[in-house]
């Protein structure tokens, strides 16, 4: 966070991980452990230069994830134990959008350099956090790129209609603005350039980013040939606008959110019209589609489906035919053109010990007529370009064999993260891999040990008020941004969610129950009144008589920052009005950044 937002009076702590998952979920389970209540209560706040700031301190990609993040940060948010949860995303979503619309500039941070360089494979969201992060520590950061733009499969594999390609620039940008160097077109590994080449150079240590680009086979007859493709050779086609034909039936072969942005974008894309490289603004091209019928198969059912609920339900909107609890036997081929997908319906997709082993019911034989299969079936990385093994280990999935604490490979000085160590995963998460990397590449080139001890986490106690909430704050319904008309989507990449409205946007702040505000009670000055406990609504105070043998005092932890089930506190202040005024609140900041460390050091506070 921005100096101009810190309170000069603070306490540095430390706290154990178990208390923060059980009083700041959001936060916790943020892969990226972003700040969710301090970027919420800043909008609330109307400052939104200083919620894009905090926003940056944790996720280079804000504007990114503020489009497509899966939210596994809403999943937890306390808001949602009785009622539906904050809409965290789309509040990230209004934010960036801010910024960017009104061209507001973030002012450059003064770096202080360091000796050594670092080489990063890969400009997708692990390689491209993990080159902001070395940067920001000094380092010369050079990223190399096979492709010949940056964003990996942000820019490839997710469509215009949900990620705008300008904002995916607007992100990187930002982080090219530390001094990070971005070489396009430029392969590593044999023939080419290797890693070996990489660490002679000079190269202290090199980072792997490099993606999952291989779609699984499914292993039937048919599928090798014309009219069958993987989604992301699709998705990567249509972006470039080099796709030419799909005919006027397409199956997609899947039942994942990549199938349903595949699926999707079949039914837009409009034959032998190319469009506008991704920096061009694809997503705004109004280009009107003929009529095409577009079938999704997969194997579970429709409740099973591991697609996003709303990803499925915008298909459906769309006109695409779901077809699930059926597996494909076999594609079928007339004079090598394809014509048709047999499938078998499916009898069980999981074994009794929730394994993946399909099972399928002898003689359901079926026929869905296509003159396009597309395959959507799972991803996994690509390794043959890879130079150094065995020295670098693979793991039997064929992804690279990494610590999970540091992502160091079996080669010293190689580190590997993202979908190319752990297979498909969100953006967020191959940030907080980019995050963490980025801090045991640190360590190694300073000579340290890699491990970093996370048994427990320093934060920033501050004195915080708690403002004043609406009398019906309980009650206010979760805002729920415009939708495209699901007319103005046919033919078109127009983005199809519209974002929140800044009205809607302070509402849906007001929502958020603080759950970074924690109450700090001074147990020397209570007089055991009691008025705490009786006007606490969901009973976080309690009040203990002598005669129960305990502490005679309101129930306060060990290291007397936070009183006895806070982690059922919804932050309504009724208790801070205190006739001696023992009970005050105080904001957590979890890991704070340097700059937040050292204006305390200065001042001489709580260390």
């Amino acid at each position: 966070m921005s100096q101009s937002t810190i309170s000069k009076q603070g306490t540095r702590v430390a706290l154990d991980l178990d208390w923060l998952e059980k009083n700041i979920r959001c936060q916790h389970r943020c892969p990226a452990h972003m700040d969710v209540p301090g970027y919420i209560r800043l909008i609330n706040q109307g400052r939104y230069l200083e919620s894009y700031k905090l926003m940056l301190e944790t996720n280079p990609f804000p504007a990114v994830c503020g489009y497509i993040c899966a939210r596994p940060c809403e999943t937890k948010c306390k808001r949602g134990d009785f009622d539906k949860p904050v809409a965290i995303d789309a509040l990230k979503r209004f934010v960036t959008d801010y910024i960017y619309k009104n061209k507001i500039e973030i002012p450059s941070q003064k770096i202080k350099k360091r000796k050594g360089k670092v080489a990063i494979i890969g400009a997708g969201p692990a390689g491209l956090t993990a080159a902001n992060g070395l940067a920001g520590m000094g380092y010369k950061v050079t990223v190399f790129e096979k492709e010949s733009i940056v964003g990996g499969m942000m820019m490839w594999a997710i469509p215009s209609y949900r990620l705008p390609r300008e904002q995916i620039m607007f992100d990187v940008n930002n982080i090219k603005a530390r001094g990070v160097k971005i070489k396009t077109n430029t392969p590593i590994g044999k023939p080419g350039k290797t890693i070996s080449d990489l660490l002679k150079e000079g190269y202290k240590a090199v980072f792997i980013a490099a993606g999952a680009q291989k779609v699984r086979k499914l292993g039937i007859p048919g599928e090798e040939g014309d009219g069958v493709m993987d989604c992301l050779e699709f998705l990567k086609s249509v972006s470039l606008g080099v796709m030419k034909s799909l005919g006027k039936k397409v199956i997609v072969v899947g039942g994942g959110n990549v199938a349903m942005d595949t699926a999707r974008t079949a039914v837009r894309f409009t034959e032998n019209v190319g469009y506008e490289h991704a920096e061009m603004d694809a997503a705004r091209m109004a280009i009107r589609l003929g009529a095409r019928e577009v079938h999704v198969v997969c194997l579970e059912s429709k409740e099973e489906m591991p697609a996003f609920e709303h990803e499925i339900e915008g298909a459906e909107e769309e006109g695409i035919i779901l077809n699930p609890s059926k597996g494909p036997k076999r594609i079928i081929r007339e004079n090598n053109r394809v014509v048709g997908l047999e499938t078998l319906d499916v009898k069980s997709v999981f074994d009794s010990s929730g394994r993946f082993n399909p099972t399928f019911i002898e003689g359901s034989e079926s026929t869905i007529p296509s003159d396009t299969v597309i395959l959507a079936v799972g991803q996994t990385p690509d390794a043959s370009w890879l130079e150094g093994r065995p020295e670098i280990e693979l793991t039997p999935r064929g992804t690279i064999k990494v610590d999970d604490e540091t992502l160091a490979t079996t080669r010293p000085g190689v580190f590997a993260g993202g979908d190319v160590a752990y297979g498909p995963r969100i953006v967020i998460e191959a940030v907080a891999d980019g995050h963490k990397v980025a801090k045991a590449i640190d360590r190694y080139i300073r000579g340290e040990n890699l491990q970093e001890p996370e048994k427990k986490v320093w934060v920033t106690l501050l004195d915080s008020e708690c403002n004043a909430r609406e009398g019906n704050y309980d009650a206010v319904p979760r805002q729920e941004m415009q939708m495209l008309n699901v007319g103005e989507r046919q033919g078109t990449f127009n983005l199809v969610e519209l974002g929140l409205t800044e009205s809607q946007a302070q509402i849906e702040a007001e929502r958020c129950l603080k759950c970074d505000l924690n109450i700090n009670v001074a147990t020397d000055d209570c007089i055991l009144c009691g008025r705490c406990s009786s006007v606490c609504p969901v009973d976080a105070l309690e009040q203990v008589d002598v005669d129960t043998g305990g502490d005679y005092r309101p129930h306060v932890s060990k290291d007397g920052i936070v009183i006895r089930y806070t982690d059922v506190c919804i932050r309504c202040g009724n208790c801070k009005d205190c006739p001696v005024d023992a009970i005050s609140m105080k904001s957590v900041f979890w890991e704070p950044n340097k700059e937040i460390n050292k204006l305390l050091e200065k001042s001489g506070v709580g260390l």
